[in-house]
């Protein structure tokens, strides 16, 4: 809840205090000029332009044109274009909350602004940093650039911008909770628009006057400025200002009026497709039909804001793959440019010892007609010696050429695996609130069903009809039981993405590696067979031995997560040689017990060196080579919907590489079985 109300205010502060209509101007003919331009200064104008007039309705396309300016004006250094480009693709990441890009685009953009005395960009881009400490809770840091904001408008006098900084101002203090500061600053921002005669703009200040207003529990002004709002016209910005007058009269009580204007605001989000108020008045209707005991009605709208949140998610994660490969090919070509520098430096380098070489050559040539041949020779060992020379540095910088590969290799492929984890960790919590009301409101309506039919009990009712309402009751609660099982089954994947993603802080200690492997194996057999409710055709049953190293030496590591890995693999054992001896039993016939199959798991370990390896192995399924090179990949998984959550063997692998700085290998054949191979190492 705490990304979308982010999500929602940036949205409308930034393209409030920053963005110009562009309502003259068509997209269509700024597409049309953008194929017929050159890569000149022009093509970087117009794709700021198409930057700023899509940040609204296309964030996505704005966002691609914005990267396309700031790439075009740094092959030709062209600064303002730099500098424009961070502000509008500035703006976008701030309206995703991507604060990371955002703050590394404007401070670059700063630096530029000021190395070229740009006063204006100068303002806009301090409070565009204002706005961004401000979304992050670090208000010290949002009053400083807020406060050099201010001091370059004054020191330069440039009354255009008086409206940015009091709009500003006013956020910060708001999102502080000074909301006395904030409202004098929202109406002084008001008087700039109505000198400016902006009513596009008075809108949205009038709608921030009427929240602080609420904030400050004066109802009746409240309301007169979010009515205001409504007769400037602008249909986009109409369902906020709806939802904020449903928000007033909630707070006063007035369930019948917020649910009218809540409706209107639910209804204008839709057509204009603003996802954020969508959800907001769904929520909203959900809790006012909650409060007035309706809650079928309840349930319905609380459908509708699960629906448009997931959709918002989806457009937030396509934002942020994009960036994710951006940021990728940025690195690439980072990388790129050094090793050619690198390389030109090298080839320098050659010419210079070449052409020495070449001279000292001729200088003894010259030297060699008045000398004897023992200076000949003694020439000759010195022009060897300086090859040789030129042999160890060839071969030093083609090592360092080799190096750097390697590093940008590994600096890529670590990128990729923090981005994963921190993309893993932001679904989990995001999918866990949304699971959690599922979860609690299914079990709500199984005790209420269950009353409800006490109740019916109670009642003289015919009994063909009470048969007929029990049958319903029934249906009730057998559906609401099946949402309560897949919503808790949902909920242990959310917790395997965040085990996936958290990094273990369990300290090593000395293991003795047979006696932990031996429980771990009984403990998943057991723990099969006991969960294993099933019909006698594929009733749970396997065979398993040890053949553990004696003397085997005791190892530094952590239990729980080596146990957490073992149990993992057991338990996908169990189930390969059990899938494998019910497809025997459905296949073939009792007339041949030659062919009969025999589930068996086998376990043993052995020390190699200064490697403790244990060998899982089992005679089950087997996999492909197709499957077995995407099987450490998290949430790939072999086995039927439902039953797998793709993340066992990839947090298996990581457990035992990254926490362990051992191996985890798998050997199989599809049919006859699999061997799955750790080693540790032992010191």
């Amino acid at each position: 809840m705490k990304k979308y109300i982010c999500l929602f205010f940036l949205i409308f502060t930034t393209n409030v205090l920053f963005a110009q209509p562009f309502k003259d101007i068509s997209i269509d003919s700024l597409k049309n000029e953008l194929i017929k331009v050159k890569d000149d200064t022009s093509k970087i104008l117009i794709l700021d332009r198409l930057t700023t007039v899509l940040t609204a309705s296309n964030p996505t396309q704005a966002l691609r044109y914005g990267r396309e300016a700031w790439a075009l004006a740094s092959k030709i250094k062209y600064d303002k274009g730099k500098v424009l480009s961070a502000l509008s693709s500035g703006q976008i990441m701030l309206n995703t909350s991507d604060y990371s890009e955002a703050l590394n685009k404007l401070l670059e953009a700063k630096y530029l602004a000021e190395k070229s005395q740009m006063a204006k960009e100068i303002v806009n881009i301090n409070l565009k940093l204002a706005l961004l400490y401000t979304n992050r809770k670090q208000f010290k840091s949002a009053l400083e650039y807020l406060s050099k904001a201010k001091r370059v408008r004054d020191s330069l006098q440039i009354p255009d911008l008086d409206y940015s900084l009091n709009q500003t101002a006013g956020y910060v203090y708001k999102d502080m909770g000074e909301f006395q500061k904030a409202l004098g600053f929202f109406k002084n921002a008001y008087q700039n628009l109505i000198k400016k005669k902006a009513a596009h703009q008075l809108l949205t200040t009038s709608y921030y006057i009427g929240s602080t207003f609420s904030a400050l529990n004066q109802r009746d002004s409240a309301l007169a400025y979010l009515r205001k709002s409504l007769t400037f016209q602008a249909k986009f910005h109409e369902g906020r200002v709806y939802y904020g007058l449903a928000s007033v009269f909630k707070t006063s009580n007035q369930l019948d009026s917020a649910i009218f204007y809540a409706k209107k605001a639910l209804t204008r989000s839709n057509e204009n497709q603003f996802i954020p108020i969508t959800v907001f008045s769904a929520q909203l209707l959900s809790e006012l039909y909650e409060k007035k005991n309706d809650l079928k009605s309840a349930l319905y709208y609380t459908k509708i804001a699960t629906a448009e949140k997931d959709s918002l998610f989806n457009k937030e994660q396509v934002r942020q793959i994009e960036r994710l490969a951006y940021d990728e090919k940025e690195r690439e070509l980072m990388t790129q440019r050094r090793i050619e520098v690198h390389q030109a430096d090298l080839e320098d380098k050659i010419k210079i010892y070449g052409l020495s070489a070449l001279l000292l050559i001729v200088l003894l040539v010259l030297f060699f007609l008045y000398r004897n041949n023992k200076i000949k020779h003694k020439a000759n060992q010195l022009l060897h010696s300086q090859k040789e020379e030129i042999d160890i540095q060839r071969a030093k910088a083609e090592k360092t050429l080799q190096d750097l590969k390697a590093t940008q290799a590994q600096l890529i492929q670590s990128e990729k695996l923090a981005s994963l984890g921190e993309l893993t960790a932001g679904i989990a919590h995001e999918i866990q609130n949304p699971l959690n009301f599922v979860n609690n409101f299914s079990e709500l309506s199984i005790d209420l069903a269950q009353e409800l039919k006490e109740e019916i009990e109670k009642v003289s009712i015919p009994e063909k009809d009470k048969e007929f309402i029990d049958e319903i009751i029934s249906d009730l609660t057998q559906n609401q039981q099946k949402i309560n099982q897949h919503g808790k089954r949902a909920s242990s994947i959310v917790k395997g993405m965040l085990q996936h993603s958290r990094t273990s802080s369990g300290e090593k200690e000395l293991t003795d590696i047979n006696a932990l492997a031996d429980e771990y194996l009984r403990l998943s057999y057991h723990g099969l067979r006991a969960k294993d409710k099933s019909g006698s055709t594929s009733r749970f049953n396997a065979d398993f031995k040890t053949d553990f190293a004696e003397n085997l030496p005791k190892i530094a590591i952590i239990p729980q997560e080596i146990g957490r890995v073992l149990l993992n693999l057991f338990n996908n054992a169990f189930y390969a040689v059990n899938q494998r001896n019910i497809h025997t039993i459905e296949t073939l016939h009792a007339a041949s017990p030659q062919m009969q199959y025999h589930p068996m798991i086998s376990v043993s370990t052995e020390k190699i060196g200064n490697i403790i390896e244990i060998r899982i192995k089992d005679n089950g399924t087997g996999m492909s080579q197709a499957t077995q090179a995407k099987i450490f990949q998290p949430f790939f998984t072999t086995k039927p919907t439902g039953e797998g959550t793709g993340l066992g063997l990839s947090l298996s692998y990581d457990i035992i590489t990254k926490g362990h700085g051992g191996t985890l290998e798998v050997e199989s054949v599809e049919g006859e079985g699999t061997t799955f191979i750790i080693k540790l190492p032992y010191i």
